[in-house]
């Protein structure tokens, strides 16, 4: 199975790609742009940088590449794709895979353009590169979750994102079939990510992506020198899907290949509206919905019930410590959701965790576990987020809003309308600000660009 995947990563072609493939795949490298320029920026970034300071005193014998902001540093690209990788993750709002759960932005486009300064590639083959990676991710991802994710807490985003990063970063460099299978396999040998974090709000979130994608990298360096990858990497006794198969058993490995170069599974990606856990999002967008039709403020609720199923009830978190866990707290999203309209910045995390009306607004909400729900859920897999949120204000009058699936999603995808004003969002008060138009421009008339570098130098 390995082999037709590799064949199908090396022969893709530009011309292939159908012209929404072509599209979403220049959406996703601005949706994950503007996540890394957010990240660079952010909170966080100080303790990325530190760490990038850190791997630096490693001397650097290859050609150096670009370390994104305002000044040009150069840096090993080790240590580039390492540092990308969290910055995309910093703001939570990176792009996901309903189907193949996780994050494949936040691993493949800061690899991307990390690794396209490095190979001097220019926009046909970045865009091909991202489809056919987007594609290896969400096939492997289909195939284990989400029982992979719920039933054993390996997250996608690091068990596909190596795989993934691995055919990236061979088709990047024009590998053979052969050299592909093998990167990927290497890569799968030495894949994972769990989602312990979630339950107290520690760093795993960010570091994620960032293994993935090394661990893709260093597959493709060792395939390069010669070594061998399983022939049956993915099927094996002992391969990626006996290993990650949720504790059911169940593994959907039929449609690993089905349509492969006619189906690009990136023109089914989501984008996100809300920093927070994409669980959270339909009870967000249900918020915010009877936030401004029944002009809702925080003095005129009494209660709210969060009905939701177990995906969504593990979030029941009314008092975290940290804003990785505020981003995990169905009471804390929802209470500033509820307040400001909106849950999508980190600032507005840490200004809300000093703000006792959002305390006061939190011990009002509660979260249940609904038998309803629930078996929405066994009939709909997929529909992960999905909630009926019942409100009810001081004057007792009650109010009910079911959401299965969130904004952004396929039943209602992102134009690119949408997209540049949450990138023209995330890049507000940057270097980066000041050239936004010619950034968009750049990415969305990337099939025309010969050298895509500038996107990491402000």
């Amino acid at each position: 199975m390995i082999d037709e995947l590799a064949d199908y990563v090396a022969r893709l072609r530009y011309e292939d790609l159908s012209a929404r493939a072509i599209e979403v795949g220049k959406q996703v490298i601005l949706d994950a742009y503007g996540n890394m320029v957010f990240g660079r920026y952010s909170e966080t970034s100080e303790r990325i940088m530190e760490y990038a300071h850190m791997a630096d005193s490693i001397n650097v014998k290859e050609e150096p590449v670009t370390l994104i902001g305002e000044q040009e540093v150069r840096t090993s690209s080790d240590t580039a794709v390492f540092v990308h990788t969290m910055l995309a993750r910093c703001a939570d709002l990176d792009d996901g895979y309903r189907h193949a759960m996780g994050h494949p932005g936040s691993v493949l486009v800061p690899l991307l353009l990390t690794m396209a300064e490095l190979y001097h590639n220019d926009g046909k083959q970045m865009i091909t590169a991202i489809v056919a990676a987007y594609d290896v991710y969400a096939r492997l991802g289909e195939a284990i979750n989400p029982f992979m994710y719920r039933e054993r807490g390996f997250d996608a985003t690091g068990v596909c994102g190596a795989v993934a990063a691995a055919a990236l970063v061979s088709k990047l460099t024009d590998a053979d079939a052969v050299r592909t299978k093998d990167a990927m396999g290497i890569a799968s040998l030495f894949t994972g990510g769990l989602i312990e974090y979630q339950n107290d709000g520690t760093s795993g979130k960010i570091l994620c992506s960032g293994w993935a994608a090394l661990t893709g990298m260093r597959a493709v360096r060792l395939a390069a020198c010669g070594f061998t990858g399983p022939d049956a990497a993915l099927e094996g006794k002992y391969g990626f899907f006996q290993a990650f198969k949720g504790t059911s058993g169940h593994c959907n490995t039929g449609q690993v290949l089905e349509e492969l170069g006619q189906n690009f599974k990136i023109t089914s990606i989501y984008f996100k509206r809300h920093a927070c856990q994409r669980g959270l999002h339909a009870t967000m967008d249900a918020m915010l919905e009877m936030r401004k039709r029944y002009d809702l403020t925080p003095s005129k609720i009494k209660s709210v019930d969060v009905r939701t199923s177990s995906f969504v009830y593990r979030l029941n978190n009314p008092k975290p410590k940290t804003a990785i866990g505020a981003q995990a707290s169905t009471q804390f999203t929802s209470a500033v959701a509820l307040k400001y309209g909106r849950m999508d910045s980190e600032a507005l995390i840490f200004r809300s965790f000093e703000d006792p009306e959002i305390h006061e607004l939190v011990q009002k909400i509660t979260v249940t576990l609904d038998e309803e729900v629930q078996q929405y859920l066994h009939e709909n897999p997929t529909h992960f987020c999905a909630a009926r949120i019942v409100l009810t204000l001081h004057d007792d009058s009650t109010y009910e809003k079911w959401m299965p699936v969130p904004l952004g999603d396929i039943e209602s995808p992102f134009g690119w309308e949408m997209l540049e004003h949450k990138f023209n969002q995330l890049i507000a008060d940057t270097p980066c600000e000041r050239t936004r138009k010619d950034r968009i421009g750049l990415i969305k008339n990337l099939e025309n660009v010969s050298n895509a570098a500038m996107l990491l130098r402000f």
